[in-house]
């Protein structure tokens, strides 16, 4: 298993931390903890009235106030029944509100996140983090607040009292505190540590989760549904292990602190027997005694419980924190105001974790001009145009729009000039007109949209539907074929009509009279405007100004498409061997 990144920061400064977000709701939150506090007030009332009827009552004729006692105690419960409700859902509503804005704060920073961060980790692992992190910072707010304040302040009201009704007793009581504390101490670590490893056996589970939902089809056709339950099995025992290994160490715990309090309570009995014995206690005096002590019993075991969760909840918070602190993309500086459309690569180098990938590469793209990128796999295609907007930084080198280098450039900035269709197309669960129309485009009048549709051949296989445009795409396009995918997307940059155009094989999913049909619209759009074409089918780009051939991430020969052909370099074995492969599949 793999180590699990840990926050730095001692205990209290997360759990102080995590509290802050209470700030914004502190009406509630203090009248949730007024509540708590004025119910752990009355806690000693109970004993009081049965000191008074043993002492007072008990045994005599019945008299006034033979009926005032019961009525105290129907009134006693009814204000606590208030009480508790009052701070319960009150504290309990905090707490949600404290998960939903950890939850809003964690996805507004994931969203602005540099793509480096998500190759580095599984969806599961970051799902994990809104789901089972987000339950576990829950119970610890509410569940952990809940019998701190209300059971600690049970406690110090019926110590009080204690205190007044015999102080030696209550004293002994107290000298119980260091050793159960210490008992305490030393298991926290423990648990703390086992809860990170849950968290991350849980974002290893949910992996596994997310890739069989996204590759059940695969699964299906090779025959991986034994290798993925083995898969899915390792994970969730593992969870399990962590799971049962929190729960034993908590449950060790309890019997040792209840044998301390068990051996201080029976001693206490019977000091306070010798007490009474000796005149030093009446018998009301040892009833109510032992009746607080009683009622002492169930807050004590509650905040000795209550470790298991704080625990969970704060090496829950660790794992949050660390999400919300990671640095988001570097912005930049100015906005653009109007934009040519000029590229230029000077002395680039580009890589994944130091490993250059591009090497020194410089080009430079004039306004409205088509440049073609192709080479072999892993030759560094795709790593060239990420660069553009600025979804990874050079290792070194610069990238200049119009003269100006990128990084000076805001990136909403920057991205607002940039369309883009991709091989892999990118739908969301939404209506087909909403993923033409999305995002910063979503304000964009309706003929507009429905023009780009029209044009992207769209519009054609929409209206077979009978909801139109308003018809669901399902997850990630799971009701379109490839090609209608791939059209939408197409739709999109068209509406977005923005000076610079970033292609991967934007036709590779369409059949041979709809990729003709999109050629004739790519080229409308295509013209004036700077393109990146990256092409795998080389006699999809004919068309185009000017071919750039790369090789292991070096530039290695650039020109027309017939230039290149006819100096029978990298260019022309590379077409060549293509309709050799092409001619072999048609045969």
């Amino acid at each position: 298993m793999k180590k699990i990144p840990r926050f730095s920061g001692p205990f209290s400064a997360l759990y102080l931390r995590l509290i802050r977000y209470a700030r914004p709701h502190r009406t509630v939150f203090l009248a949730s903890l007024l509540g708590m506090v004025a119910l752990a007030a009355t806690e000693w009332v109970l004993p009081a009235l049965m000191r008074h009827l043993v002492d007072d009552e008990f045994g005599k004729t019945a008299g006034e106030y033979s009926l005032l006692i019961p009525l105290a105690l129907v009134l006693l419960f009814l204000i606590r029944g208030v009480l508790n409700y009052v701070a319960t859902v009150g504290l309990a509503w905090v707490a949600h509100r404290i998960v939903l804005d950890l939850r809003e704060t964690m996805f507004r920073n994931l969203i602005a996140l540099p793509a480096r961060y998500f190759d580095l980790r599984s969806a599961g692992e970051i799902i994990s983090k809104f789901t089972f992190d987000a339950t576990q910072v829950s119970q610890a707010t509410t569940h952990c607040l809940t019998v701190m304040v209300k059971d600690s302040a049970m406690i110090v009201a019926l110590l009080v009292y204690m205190v007044y009704l015999n102080p030696l007793l209550a004293t002994f009581l107290m000298l119980l505190a260091p050793p159960i504390g210490w008992v305490i101490t030393k298991v926290s670590g423990r648990i703390r540590d086992m809860s990170r490893r849950l968290q991350g056996s849980m974002g290893e589970l949910n992996a596994v989760l997310d890739e069989a939902l996204g590759g059940q089809r695969d699964i299906k056709v090779f025959n991986g549904q034994a290798y993925e339950s083995a898969r899915f099995r390792r994970a969730a025992n593992a969870a399990r292990k962590f799971q049962m290994k929190v729960v034993g160490t908590n449950a060790a715990t309890d019997p040792i602190v209840q044998s301390l309090i068990a051996f201080g309570v029976g001693f206490m009995m019977v000091l306070a027997l010798r007490e009474s014995a000796d005149g030093a206690m009446t018998r009301g005096d040892f009833i109510s005694f032992v009746t607080a002590t009683a009622l002492l019993l169930s807050p004590v075991k509650r905040l000795t419980g209550m470790n298991e969760y704080l625990q969970r909840g704060v090496a829950a918070a660790e794992s949050i924190f660390a999400l919300m602190d990671e640095p988001p993309e570097a912005s930049g500086g100015h906005a653009l105001t109007h934009v040519e459309g000029t590229l230029e690569f000077r002395n680039v180098t580009a890589g994944y974790g130091g490993e250059p990938v591009l090497k020194d590469f410089s080009l430079v793209v004039q306004v409205g001009e088509s440049i073609a990128i192709v080479g072999p796999s892993g030759s560094g295609k795709t790593s060239l145009v990420n660069l553009v907007p600025r979804f990874y930084e050079p290792m070194s080198g610069a990238l200049l729009l119009d003269g100006e280098p990128l990084k000076n450039i805001g990136l909403s900035s920057l991205r607002a000039q940039i369309a883009y269709v991709g091989q892999q197309v990118v739908l969301f669960n939404d209506t087909i007109y909403n993923n033409i129309a999305y995002g910063a485009l979503r304000d964009a009048p309706r003929e507009h949209v429905l023009a780009a549709a029209e044009a992207a051949y769209v519009t054609e296989f929409v209206d077979a539907f009978p909801e139109g445009f308003d018809t669901e795409v399902g997850d990630n396009g799971v009701r379109l074929s490839g090609g209608q995918r791939q059209r939408l997307a197409i739709a999109r940059a068209l509406l977005k009509n923005a000076p610079i155009l970033i292609l991967d094989e934007a036709t590779s999913a369409l059949d041979a009279e709809s990729e003709r049909r999109i050629q004739q619209a790519l080229g409308v759009l295509r013209r004036g405007r700077t393109c990146l074409i990256i092409a795998h089918r080389l006699s999809t780009i004919e068309g185009v100004d000017r071919v750039v051939v790369l090789e292991d991430g070096c530039l290695m020969e650039t020109g027309a498409h017939s230039t290149l052909l006819a100096q029978k370099g990298l260019y022309a074995r590379l077409y060549a061997l293509q309709h050799a492969s092409e001619a072999i599949v048609a045969a």
